[in-house]
């Protein structure tokens, strides 16, 4: 099964928000070599951690919208077989684990950035 696929729609805008995240992340680390502390990339570094954040929220909105969905449909149908029960609650659980590993690697970012801001 390709997980990228079977994430849904909020798949690609969490990605997108990791790309930024990530790339903002390693901004500020390496102007942290070049600049001093009181520079503007405080501010910068703060908005890496709110942006995993937001992806973690964003792929639990997925998995909330989803599973409502599904829901409905087996309100709908009545009796379904637990296979396919268990199916639905894996590929809903695949946004919101893409997006939790995006804040942790937003926060490792983060910390990286703060300890060489601080010094």
């Amino acid at each position: 099964m390709n997980l990228y696929s079977a994430g849904g729609v909020f798949i690609t805008p969490i990605t997108i928000i990791g790309a930024i995240m990530v790339g903002l992340g390693v901004y500020v680390i390496t102007k942290s070599f070049n600049e001093s502390p009181a520079s503007s990339l405080g501010r910068a570094n703060n908005l890496v951690l709110q942006l995993g954040v937001f992806a973690f929220f964003t792929g639990l909105l997925s998995q909330a919208i989803g599973l409502m969905q599904a829901f409905q449909v087996i309100q709908q149908v009545g009796d379904i077989s637990p296979a396919l029960l268990a199916g639905g609650l894996y590929v809903s659980f695949i946004a919101p684990v893409w997006g939790m590993i995006l804040l942790l690697i937003g926060l490792a970012l983060y910390m990286v950035a703060k300890f060489r801001l601080s010094k």
